[in-house]
């Protein structure tokens, strides 16, 4: 199928747009109020087990969970360079300054009634969300939270996609050129069920007015692709702006951002990077093969996690990808499947404290799914496993998606993050995680979304 046949109905104006070629950019649109209040949410203290870098028991390590935002199937977590942890899988984001022992949610003016977003730091304690809820006309709202003002705002996205699910965002540092107009940092999201080719673009974090399909910019790019070198500069913000793999993102330390090659959007080449004048998609070779998630800490220094079959595999690079190390990592013998196919896990790195986390799940031969998380060492150049954590009792079967049907729970992605303080917290389910209300006083669509009525995914933050 080409990729022209498999553009969304967007509105016919952006379809013009695309067609010739030409961005379309919007005007700014003013945030309404968003408005944090205090969540009465319940801990679940717990111990889990805890093995070595060769998957055998040691001991158990102690955990708190709760049920905090999220919806039926997922649970989306990131943090801030302050310490502030952030929740944005269901309708609304939640905020906890305690390592997840008090919250508060964050209420937009708009009723919403059971959504589904994802949320990402930016510099100076700023936080950036995206939130879709097709349940109340529609609905695909921009958050914006400014460090400097305590202020938590809330935009319309009037382009785009229909049915917009299970949408991504990244953080790019600038200077862009958008409109006309120079400016700092754009943010970046995806979304939709049957292709998330077209992608929208904020200038403000806000506003999303800008529409860009990367697999059209670079069929009409007549220009051979040129050699890019990434940059190995510090950034100290590079430890928090890193994505959900699912993004298919690099932001980059020096300012870009760099889109890999995946099934949505079908790039002739391995790598695409964001023009920051023209803010079109230009086909570059890098001096190595991208696989799986890449990410750039605050070193510059470059993480990728790979998938082979059922083996995941982390190299780290200190030269922008001239040379690499790697290790594999090694699950618990009773774990031989991930529990997905693709890239069926998240990866945070923090260069200043020299971690890295990998969290995905994986099956035993009962059908059971176990959520994992190795922490590694990676303050050399070889990266060495230091912990590999359970998170929950593994006592659960799931799958990913509406195919999950009646026959199973759905965890629909991995979710984790690093925090400052070397704290993870990360998306988990197992048969002790109750039945999710999407909202407070509201029904749950449980029956409908996950048909079994239970076991939704919840968050686990490690003591």
């Amino acid at each position: 199928m080409s990729r022209r046949s498999r553009l969304p109905l967007l509105a016919a104006a952006a379809l013009v747009a695309l067609a010739t070629g030409a961005a379309l950019a919007g005007p700014t649109i003013p945030g309404l109020p968003a408005t944090p209040t205090a969540f009465p949410a319940h801990s679940v203290a717990a111990s889990y087990q805890v093995f070595d870098a060769a998957g055998r028991a040691t001991g158990k390590a102690k955990w708190h969970w709760n049920t905090v935002g999220g919806n039926c199937c997922e649970v989306y977590v990131s943090s801030t360079s302050k310490g502030q942890l952030l929740e944005f899988g269901g309708t609304e984001p939640y905020t906890s300054s305690d390592n997840g022992k008090t919250w508060q949610r964050v209420v937009f003016p708009t009723p919403l009634y059971n959504g589904e977003g994802a949320i990402v730091a930016g510099p100076n304690g700023n936080v950036y969300g995206i939130g879709w809820d097709p349940y109340t006309g529609d609905h695909l709202q921009g958050v914006r939270y400014t460090g400097s003002q305590k202020k938590w705002e809330v935009a319309e996205a009037p382009i785009h996609s229909p049915v917009f699910d299970r949408e991504w965002i990244t953080y790019a540092q600038g200077p862009f050129l958008v409109d006309g107009q120079k400016v700092p940092f754009i943010t970046l999201v995806r979304g939709g069920t049957a292709t998330k080719a077209v992608e929208l673009i904020a200038k403000d974090g806000l506003s999303y007015t800008t529409v860009s399909d990367p697999g059209l910019d670079v069929m009409q790019d007549a220009t051979e692709p040129g050699n890019f070198a990434i940059p190995v500069v510090k950034n100290p913000a590079a430890d928090h702006w890193q994505p959900n793999g699912g993004a298919f993102t690099v932001p980059l330390n020096a300012g870009g951002v760099l889109l890999l090659n995946n099934s949505g959007d079908d790039l002739p080449c391995d790598a695409a990077r964001l023009n920051p004048t023209s803010l079109k998609w230009q086909c570059v070779r890098l001096p190595f093969v991208p696989k799986g998630v890449i990410r750039q800490d605050s070193r510059g220094w470059l993480t990728m996690v790979s998938r082979a079959g059922n083996t995941l595999t982390v190299q780290t690079s200190r030269n922008g990808g001239r040379t690499w190390k790697g290790t594999e990592l090694v699950p618990p013998a009773r774990l031989k499947q991930i529990s997905s196919s693709g890239d069926y896990f998240d990866v945070k790195v923090n260069g200043a404290l020299g971690q890295a986390v990998v969290a995905t799940r994986m099956v035993d031969s009962a059908g059971r799914n176990q959520d994992l998380v190795w922490r590694l060492d990676v303050r050399g150049a070889q990266p060495k496993v230091s912990t590999l954590y359970a998170a929950g009792l593994g006592n659960a079967e799931a799958a990913v998606g509406l195919v999950a049907g009646a026959a199973a729970d759905r965890f629909d992605f991995p979710s984790v993050t690093l925090l400052p303080n070397g704290r993870i917290a990360l998306a988990f389910s197992d048969a002790t995680t109750p039945r999710h209300v999407p909202r407070e006083g509201v029904p749950s669509t449980g029956s409908v979304t996950n048909p079994k009525g239970g076991h939704s995914p919840a968050m686990a933050i490690l003591d």
